[in-house]
Order: structure tokens, then sequence, then C-alpha cells
């Protein structure tokens, strides 16, 4: 069986510990919650499941992951509405992300196998999910033939008119657009250093990761979660550029920790910590400090942005102050409700492996 240099810095892995400490207190100035609405969500969500994934295998799969209650975590004080569109943006990324990158089978075709496929593919989402956006529901053209929907990015179908129809300014379609197709693209990246049997260099594997990550369109619907809308010197200032970016490190990297038990069961080798462990040296124990100190160090330059946000909102009145802290809570719950839901989720595996102290021994 073919073993790419990733899948041997995985293995290499096997039989040690993976000791996180406890990173409760990295959130503990943020907001959290769980939406009261969650379980009319989770109908929801499992209803538009089965409309949009046909395959029965990859629907236990998505229904396993339990969308309704991740989205209610990340946003705990929206309304139901809002709650919906944004459980239909995540199947889009989760279905698309699960359908490659997952284990590779050199014996079977498949998107996460055939690059070319996966190629097709990832173009074709990019035409659909343009052509969705640019469609202006109160005038349509029977005229303009729809492009083919990629089975894999079908639940678009669902979310694309909830934004259109967004009161205005609420969504930059636009900027939405940029981000949904980074994330498409980074896939492709991704995919790339995966089949060819290479780990990525640390500063590689960041020129991607943040696409893949999906979070960037996720801060782009901010205002739109709380349904309202900022000025634009507000809402696309320097401070929100950093609020996005450390709102995307501080998952990713948090994913990292928690999934890698995962991972190397599915030899998925897309992880920063054996690309850390190969390219410095460093020990899984020095590892995992090191990335523990850049959550900190993340969360600080994040809490500083948000401070510098809101002394900008001084020069406005009381109502767009009002509006900038709901907007900068939207940002601490999606932190937040990513970190409960890593750490409780099925889908990583690990809450029996947490300790009275709120560490984590993880058996690799």
């Amino acid at each position: 069986m073919f073993e790419s240099e990733g899948v041997a810095a995985l293995r290499s892995l096997r039989g040690k510990l993976l000791q996180i400490p406890d990173l409760r207190p990295v959130y503990a100035n943020w907001t959290s919650g769980l939406s009261p609405h969650c379980d009319e969500l989770r109908v929801f969500v499992e209803e538009k499941i089965d409309v949009y994934v046909k395959d029965e295998k990859a629907r236990l799969k998505t229904k396993a992951i339990d969308l309704g209650w991740f989205t209610s975590l990340c946003y705990p004080d929206a309304e139901i509405e809002q709650l919906k569109t944004m459980a239909l943006m995540s199947m889009v990324f989760f279905i698309f992300d699960d359908t490659i990158d997952k284990e590779i089978d050199h014996e079977t075709l498949d998107f996460a196998s055939d690059f070319d496929a996966a190629s097709k593919l990832r173009q074709d989402s990019i035409t659909y999910m343009r052509y969705q956006f640019a469609q202006d529901l109160t005038k349509p053209n029977p005229s303009i033939q729809p492009p083919r929907v990629p089975q894999e990015f079908a639940s678009f179908e669902g979310f694309a008119p909830r934004v259109t129809a967004a009161a205005a300014g609420q969504v930059d379609v636009g900027k939405l657009g940029d981000d949904f197709q980074e994330f498409i693209e980074a896939n492709a990246l991704e995919q790339t250093y995966r089949l060819s049997g290479n780990l990525p260099s640390i500063e590689e594997y960041w020129t991607y990761r943040h696409g893949v990550g999906a979070v960037f369109p996720y801060c782009t619907m901010h205002q739109y979660v709380n349904n309202m809308c900022l000025p634009d010197g507000l809402a696309w200032c320097e401070e929100v550029k950093v609020m996005r970016l450390e709102t995307s490190a501080q998952p990713l990297i948090c994913n990292d920790l928690y999934s890698l038990k995962k991972e190397m069961k599915e030899d998925t080798p897309t992880n920063l910590i054996p690309i850390m462990v190969a390219e410095l040296g460093m020990s899984l124990d020095s590892v995992v400090s090191e990335l523990v100190e850049q959550m900190y160090s993340s969360a600080k330059r994040f809490d500083a942005a948000a401070t510098s946000l809101r002394g900008k909102g001084r020069g406005y009145d009381d109502s767009v102050q009002d509006r900038i802290d709901m907007f900068i809570k939207a940002f601490e719950t999606f932190q937040t409700g990513c970190f409960k839901f890593f750490m409780n989720s099925r889908r990583f595996g690990v809450k029996e492996y947490e300790q009275e102290d709120g560490s984590y021994l993880i058996p690799l």
C-alpha cells in the first residue's frame, strides 16, 4: 500500500499521548450559549439533509454532524430564520469538504482520489454559486438556463435565495461569493498536497488553511446574523479585518488539536501537528504547547481589535454602538461555539478523554 510522507508523519505519532490543557480560559471573556431554537433547527436541518443528500451513507454521515446544534452554539442570540440560513451554509461546507477531504483509496476512483474529477466538481460548484448569487428574485429571467447543479453542492440551492433576499446592507453578496470561491479553490491546493505524497511546509499550510476552514463566509454573514447593518466604514474597517483573521485562526488551531485522533484514523495528514513535528523536529508535547500559546495570542489580538472597533463606534450614535456590540458578539460566539463543538461532537470523538480539570488525555 502506498504510504505518503504525510501519512508516515501521522503514523509516527501512533501510541503517543496527546495532552491538551484546559482551553476554557482562552474563551472565558467571550459570550457563549445555546440557542433556544436548537430543537426546531435540528428538525429543519434533518429535513433539508433528506432533500439534498441522496447517497444514504453520506446522508447518515451528514446527519451525525448535528449541524442544528453546531449552528445553535455559534449563534445563540440569532432568530430562527437567520439560524436556518447559517445551518444551510454549514451544510454546503461540510458536505463539500467531506466529499473530497477524506481517506484516499487508491483502488477506488472518487473525488478524494481523482483530482481531475474533483477539479470539475470545484469548477461546476463555482459556476453554480456565482449564478445563484447573481439572481434577482424580483425579476426572474426564464430565458437564462441555470448551470448544472453538482449533487455535492446541492444544498447551496436552499441557501442562496435567503442571502439574495436579505435586507439591503446586511450581506455583501460579492464579498460572500469571493469567500465561497476561496473555500473551493483552496480545497484544490489542499488536495494537491494530499495526493502528492508530500507534507506542506508550515508556511504553505497557511496559504490554504484559512480558505478550506471556511470561517470567512461566516464572518461576512455577521451583520445578517443579527438582522442589522453597520456603516461600511465600520463593517469593513481594519479592526474587522483583524477580527476576521483571528476568528478564523482560533478554530483552525483548536480543530487541529481535537481532530488529530480522527485524522490519524482516516489517514488524512492535513493537520498542523504532524507538519510541525516533521518540519521543526519538535516533540508532540512541544507542538501542543506552541499551538496553545498561539491560541492565547490570537485571542489577545482579537480583543484588541474589538476594543478599537468599539472606540471607533463612539463617533456614532447609541444605536450604532449597540449594533457594534452585537456584531462583535457574533464573532465571539462563533469561536466559543466551535470550541464546544470540537470538544463534545461525535464527529471528533474525544469527549471520553476529558479530565476533571478540563484537560484532555487522548491516546493516539
